[in-house]
């Protein structure tokens, strides 16, 4: 039982309570130093006021005893009264009264400032601050009030007993005396204790001046008897009323009435013509001091009272601009789709919201690192030296800390600061620092970073501060995770219409081709541009852009059906004009087709001839000597788009001339008209050279995006149209133009002399021979027949590995097979048979015959 009971004491005294002999020995000091402040200020009342003369004067113990009654608990309560009481007896008898009046006397010094402080702690319970209305009142009701009232009823009792004098004039100097010596330094002990946590050396230098020169005005306006100056003073308690300081008011008011007393005891200042009526002149005196400081301390009331009502509105403004910018910062991240617009988000209006400065630190992928991005506060070479730091290495950081604890650190001085991160000490003193918070950024039980608050300031942490950096660290996470989702799923969706975009064969005939294609930047869905420059029969190419409506996969996968549908169009001899009516067909199978824009050209470069046509997309570009011009004819609506007839164009095209076809997102920008985009694009390939086409698409997407965000996937196709020999012969190109049959021997023997200048087989010789002669039979006969004969074009080329190409055009229309049992019109067979490829263009303009020969 024993040791059961011992126990807690020891748990006390272990966590730094007192002990019962502790409590004891500090109740016993507090009543040695107030009985030696009592006895300084009795003794003074006594010798320097002649309380003997007067029976009662200005009496400092009074507010002695009640501040130390107020500044400390009840337990020590007794101790001070018990000392109190003693220390009155003792000087009542070493005055020279009976032991009954010395008795009447202590009771009096030791009943009055226990009403008075019980009665204040009844009314106010709490730490007291004497600069609001209510703790005001109160410490005016009771210890400057009723507590001096009853000892003033038991000292005028005491004196008219003991000495016989008058009760109700005794009555009158007790309660004058008693009450200002509470309200003077009684005020000042307690308004001490409710700004002492706050004082700081230069306040106390200025305090210290005040109390100066109050002594020094009071001296000057004391001293005199004829001329009345005891106002100088009062200017002083006024000027530190406008301070809002009661304490010091209190101060000041001591030092007024102890030395106004004191000159008016020694006959001195106004109140000495009242010297034949000493009892008269001591309470008058009193209840001027007590008006002045009263005055002040009702103006330090109102002074403070603004103040209040002005931090506190200040306080609400600011906690409407944190609440609307905590709103905004939740809107932003609401908004951010990917990991820079977040990160930018909570550098700009998160961390800059609650702190000085501060950073934002994440982990990588593999968690193995931390990459922190700072505030604009925050100096380049301060923070250089952070941007990338290993999560595992031996460098002490607060973000590190937190992320790997997955709990907040919180330092609220700069000396718990650097004394935990001594590495960062150099960093502190040049930013500022005195004080930081860093809080996990999480989802769930995963810690994806930190936030870091830095403050300029010692003990700038506030609850509120908290609060609200967990609340931004909390939607920090949301959003992070989020975007890390949107970005991998942004990339898979990018990676797939990458796949489903053709690559460009270097061995083009007569051309060379370069694309660049850039996806929009992170926080845009997966647009709907395409492109495509392929070889096309007869040694020609075809040069196509696109743009399907919306965004996102589905537009992705559209437009890779629509670029197959194009090229399974144009491979088989279509012109320009019949791909797009054929894409309008077979947009009705094709899901989100629907006005989409095309633009496809085809390019012969034996010819040097461009034929183009445009359904709703952007016009192309065509580049030659410096000078740029936009193709602007053949153009009609969007697919399915248009009910009248689809048009092409065709333009002869000038020696090393670039082609530029390009998709909208690289020409249009918001809040600027189309025109300004096409312009800029004119000017910036007018102003290129060369004719490597690699170089001038990465110049022209540097030169029209500057820097700036794309909202859109941006194409930009260019094509460096070349031409292939057109000699006769030894060259690889044989031309000639036949009107009838007449002029087959010749073409024979123009055909053999090309062989030979180009070092054709015996059996190339024959095939070649023998297709040609099918083919231009076919197309004189067939051709024109039931009208005049029309021209027939023949076109032999050499191509790689010594495979041959020959063209047959005609301007007729070619009729069926024969029906008289006759083996004319079987020449496309023989044809077939002898060709690698055989390719039959019929077209309202003619018929195009296409036929490649094996090589060696």
């Amino acid at each position: 039982m024993t040791q059961v009971a011992g126990e807690p004491a020891r748990r006390r005294d272990q966590a730094g309570q007192p002990g019962p002999a502790g409590q004891l020995g500090r109740s016993a000091l507090i009543a040695l130093c107030v009985a030696a402040a009592y006895a300084l200020g009795s003794g003074c009342a006594w010798l320097l006021f002649h309380a003997s003369a007067v029976g009662a004067v200005f009496f400092p113990p009074a507010g002695v005893t009640l501040g130390a009654l107020v500044l400390t608990r009840r337990r020590h309560w007794p101790w001070i009264l018990g000392a109190v009481g003693l220390t009155e007896f003792g000087i009542n008898l070493w005055q020279g009264l009976g032991p009954l009046t010395a008795l009447g006397f202590a009771l009096t010094n030791v009943v009055e400032p226990l009403v008075g402080a019980a009665g204040l702690r009844w009314l106010r319970p709490g730490r007291i601050d004497l600069t609001r209305y209510r703790d005001a009142a109160a410490f005016l009701l009771y210890p400057v009030g009723i507590g001096p009232l009853v000892g003033a009823v038991i000292g005028a009792t005491t004196s008219a007993v003991g000495t016989g004098g008058a009760w109700w004039p005794a009555l009158g100097r007790f309660w004058a005396g008693d009450g200002l010596a509470v309200l003077t330094l009684g005020a000042a002990l307690v308004g001490l204790d409710a700004v002492r946590s706050r004082v700081r050396p230069w306040q106390l230098v200025r305090g210290g001046t005040a109390l100066a020169g109050t002594a020094a005005l009071t001296v000057i306006g004391f001293w005199p008897r004829e001329v009345p100056l005891s106002y100088l003073p009062v200017p002083v308690l006024l000027a530190v009323g406008f301070r809002g300081r009661v304490a010091t008011i209190g101060a000041a008011g001591f030092v007024m009435a102890f030395v106004a007393n004191l000159l008016s005891a020694a006959g001195h200042g106004p109140w000495s013509v009242l010297a034949g009526q000493p009892r008269l002149e001591a309470a008058s005196l009193q209840i001027y001091l007590a008006v002045v400081v009263l005055g002040a301390w009702a103006l330090a009331i109102a002074v403070a009272e603004r103040d209040r009502a002005q931090a506190e509105s200040r306080r609400e403004v600011a906690a409407r601009q944190r609440l609307q910018a905590l709103q905004d910062v939740t809107a932003g991240l609401a908004t951010a789709a990917t990991s820079d617009q977040v990160i930018r988000v909570l550098v700009d209006r998160g961390v800059g919201l609650v702190a000085d400065h501060g950073a934002v630190a994440l982990t990588d992928q593999a968690g193995s690192s931390i990459r922190s991005w700072p505030t604009a506060a925050l100096a380049e070479q301060v923070v250089g030296g952070f941007a990338t730091f290993p999560l595992d290495g031996s460098d002490q950081l607060p973000v590190v800390d937190v992320i790997r604890t997955g709990r907040p650190v919180q330092l609220p001085t700069l000396a718990a600061l650097d004394a935990r991160y001594p590495v960062l000490a150099d960093a502190h003193a040049r930013t500022g620092t005195r004080s930081l918070l860093a809080v996990p950024v999480k989802v769930g039980d995963r810690c994806l970073g930190a936030l870091a608050f830095a403050f300029r300031r010692d003990d700038a942490i506030t609850p509120e501060v908290v609060s609200i950096a967990r609340t931004i660290a909390e939607l920090a996470g949301q959003a992070v995770d989020r975007a890390a989702l949107y970005e991998s799923e942004h990339a898979a969706a990018h990676q797939l219409q990458r796949a489903l975009l053709p690559q460009i064969s270097p061995d083009l005939p007569g051309v060379t081709a370069a694309v660049c294609y850039r996806p929009a930047e992170h926080g845009r869905d997966v647009g709907g541009d395409w492109y495509d420059v392929f070889e096309l029969p007869g040694n020609r190419v075809g040069i196509a852009v696109g743009d399907v409506v919306g965004h996102g996969l589905s537009s992705a996968i559209t437009m890779g059906r629509l670029q197959q549908s194009l090229r399974s169009v144009a491979q088989t001899g279509a012109s320009p004009v019949e791909v797009l009516e054929a894409l309008d067909t077979a947009c009705q199978t094709i899901d989100g087709a629907d006005f989409a824009t095309v633009g496809y050209a085809e390019y012969s470069p034996t010819d040097r001839v461009l034929t183009y046509a445009c359904a709703g997309h952007l016009p192309p570009l065509l580049v030659a000597g410096g000078v740029s011009r936009y193709l602007t004819d053949a153009r009609s609506l969007p697919l399915r788009l248009t009910a009248q007839p689809r048009t092409q164009a065709q333009i002869a095209v000038p020696d090393s001339a670039m082609l530029v076809w390009y998709s909208d997102g690289l020409v249009e920008r918001r809040n600027q008209v189309i025109d300004a985009g096409l312009d800029r694009l004119g000017r910036a390939a007018a102003g290129l050279s060369g004719t490597e086409p690699q170089v001038w698409c990465d110049r022209l997407l540097d030169a029209m995006t500057d820097g700036q965000v794309i909202t859109d996937d941006t194409v930009v196709a260019c094509v460096h149209l070349d031409g292939l020999p057109t000699g006769t012969d030894g060259s690889p190109v044989l031309r000639l133009t036949l009107t009838s049959p007449a002029d087959l021997s010749a073409a024979r023997r123009a055909l053999r002399d090309w062989s030979a200048g180009n070092d054709l087989t015996p059996d190339q010789v024959d095939a070649l021979l023998a297709t040609c002669n099918e083919a231009l039979i076919n197309s004189l006969e067939h051709a024109y027949h039931g009208r005049p004969d029309g021209p027939v074009a023949l076109q032999v080329m050499l191509l790689d590995r010594q495979q041959v190409r020959v063209e047959v055009t005609d301007r007729g229309h070619w009729r069926g097979h024969s029906h008289d049992g006759s083996d004319r019109g079987r020449g496309l067979d023989l044809i077939n048979r002898m060709a690698r490829r055989l390719v039959l263009d019929l077209s309202n303009a003619g018929t195009r015959v296409t036929i490649t020969l094996p090589g060696q």
